[in-house]
């Protein structure tokens, strides 16, 4: 009986370890599939919508946009769209909706990295 319970359990053991590793894949995927669909819903809407202004703050005699798009902020970020969208509706990266458009403040932006940003053992000590 306690061999059989042994093989058993190693055999559970094996289907779960099969089983968790298929569901990481499909879960790559899914995440790939949503940010593909994201994009293309934004060619979609941007081919769709005229060109309008976008809000220009000046710093320092440049200028530089106050309203970043989903792909600014995941240029800015280096991060893929499904990334940034779970940041953003999870409430961490704050934005707003124009009409079908999401953007972020950024400041907001800032705010958030500056949040992120790692602290070095000898600075938390003190």
């Amino acid at each position: 009986m306690e061999r059989y319970t042994r093989n058993y359990t190693r055999n559970l053991s094996l289907a779960l370890q099969h089983l968790k590793q298929a569901l990481d894949v499909h879960h790559r995927s899914l995440e790939e599939l949503e940010s593909a669909l994201v994009e293309f819903e934004e060619s979609l809407l941007s081919g769709a919508e005229v060109q309008e202004e976008r809000p220009q703050v000046q710093q320092g005699g440049g200028s530089q946009r106050s309203l970043l798009s989903i792909a600014e902020v995941c240029q800015e970020l280096g991060m893929g769209k499904s990334w940034v969208y779970k940041r953003i509706q999870s409430g961490e990266i704050p934005s707003v909706k124009l009409g079908h458009n999401i953007k972020v403040k950024r400041e907001d932006l800032e705010i958030y990295l500056e949040r992120q940003r790692n602290q070095p053992p000898s600075a938390q000590a003190s």
